[in-house]
């Protein structure tokens, strides 16, 4: 990716309402162009749909980065199968971590069955995650069009993590791939 895209890109971070202060949060203040999210798991799926058009409808920059945890993950997904061609040539790459099996949620156009990611995508799972079970995370993945990764850190990787530089590292790669 050239300069000039990386300069005007705008990372666009969707989070669990329900998740304590997370790595999430120091990336927030670390990026200059962010667009921040919560969403709640118990929201159904078109409110999802609707908080994340709204929040896109605030995205100025041509080049987007998805980075979404829990179960946002899965409300960002809702809003992508809803999403239009231009808005899918924007999105440059997305970071789907630990998506909460307990938070799917059907509707009558089977949404997060359905829907596919556009462009490089990575689902990152932490190690011993009951939230999310590898075999589910890895049909997921699969469903999705996005490539599975095991971070080495345990749990449902909603803590501090110092930053997780792990995830900003992973982060780095794929935008350099695009």
């Amino acid at each position: 990716m050239n300069a000039h895209v990386r300069e005007d890109m705008s990372l666009w971070l969707l989070r669990d309402a329900a998740a304590p202060e997370m790595w999430l949060d120091r990336w927030a203040v670390s990026y200059p162009l962010v667009a921040q999210q919560s969403v709640a798991a118990s929201d159904g799926i078109d409110a999802w749909q609707r908080q994340c058009a709204a929040v896109w409808a605030g995205i100025r920059s041509e080049a987007v980065m998805v980075v979404a945890h829990g179960c946002a993950a899965l409300a960002w997904l809702a809003w992508l199968y809803q999403s239009d061609i231009r808005a899918q040539r924007r999105l440059k790459a997305v970071m789907l971590v630990s998506p909460e099996q307990a938070a799917w949620q059907e509707d009558a156009e089977h949404s997060l069955l359905r829907a596919r990611s556009p462009c490089p995508t990575a689902l990152v799972i932490g190690r011993d995650n009951p939230r999310c079970p590898p075999d589910w995370a890895a049909a997921q993945a699969q469903r999705w069009g996005a490539r599975l990764l095991e971070n080495p850190h345990a749990g449902h990787l909603d803590a501090p993590l110092h930053g997780w530089q792990w995830g900003m590292q992973l982060m780095q790669e794929m935008l350099d791939s695009v």
